[in-house]
């Protein structure tokens, strides 16, 4: 699966400029975790939550109705398309505030794709790195990220639906910017883990930074953000394949209500049921 061609985008009809404005004031940005995907990013996601935080996890783009409707699938692959390209106008200040008008904390891709220019847009907000080991982030990457774009039955809903279609993207685009544009090779995305890292290390002050892994729990995050503990034993979150399961299964019932809508006739009601029991389990998701 490749990414889209740059020409397919517009700098005059960009996705981002067709969100309406708001009359209330945008929150106040005040964490960034720029900790990679695969690195406890969901459950920083929760333990944010839990702490009174509004945060944005890729989760938010399909989870959030506000975000769905704003088309901001659609904006994340245009902004990296811009940023990986040069193919139409970049995302700056304005739009990263307009995308993230409504949450006051961000983690995991496509916001980290962005660290440097969120670092600019929010240089007030607290720094947060989600740390894993490398080899160990390596194969989760493949685990998720590269289980799904390899799918077959993924890649057939894929066609057939343009949502799935610009997630697929989204996720080529993801791994082609932490790869160099070889986002099949585990040398590169090593190689693009390592100076992730490395770059924000060198961006971020030590007093604005804290370096954070699961097993460090509530109390370190805490008392970098100011926080009280909470009483609750820590949100440990998307173990083993949950993501990857979650997103193949929505492609396979997306896949299902699409032969139902198109494909089959609707009257033909025991037909459409045998039909779609076939396709639901010959599909390989």
């Amino acid at each position: 699966m490749s990414v889209i061609a740059p020409t397919t985008l517009s700098a005059s009809a960009r996705w981002i400029d067709k969100i309406p404005a708001e009359d209330t004031a945008p929150q106040e940005m005040q964490v960034l975790c720029l900790g990679l995907s695969r690195t406890a990013t969901m459950s920083m996601w929760e333990a944010l939550k839990l702490l009174g935080y509004n945060t944005y996890h890729f989760k938010e783009i399909g989870g959030c109705p506000q975000n769905v409707s704003e088309r901001h699938l659609w904006c994340w692959r245009e902004a990296l398309i811009a940023k990986l390209y040069n193919s139409g106008k970049r995302y700056e200040a304005a739009e990263f505030r307009t995308l993230l008008r409504r949450y006051n904390a961000v983690t995991d891709a496509p916001c980290v794709n962005f660290s440097d220019e969120l670092l600019a847009t929010y240089p007030d907000a607290k720094v947060i790195l989600t740390n894993r080991n490398t080899e160990k982030w390596l194969h989760s990457i493949f685990r998720t990220y590269h289980r799904v774009l390899e799918n077959k039955g993924f890649r057939v809903a894929a066609v057939f639906d343009p949502a799935l279609n610009a997630l697929s993207e989204l996720f080529c685009l993801v791994l082609h910017d932490w790869s160099g544009g070889d986002w099949r090779s585990r040398d590169k995305l090593r190689e693009g883990y390592t100076t992730h890292y490395a770059q924000i290390r060198e961006i971020v002050p030590n007093d604005n930074l804290l370096e954070w892994e699961p097993k460090d729990g509530w109390e370190p995050l805490c008392k970098f953000l100011g926080k009280p503990v909470p009483n609750q034993p820590f949100p440990y979150a998307n173990k083993g394949n949950d993501v990857s399961d979650r997103l193949l299964l929505g492609g396979k019932i997306r896949l299902v209500k699409w032969a139902l809508g198109k494909i089959f006739w609707p009257a033909a009601g025991v037909a459409v049921g045998i039909g779609a029991w076939w396709l639901y389990a010959n599909v390989d998701l």
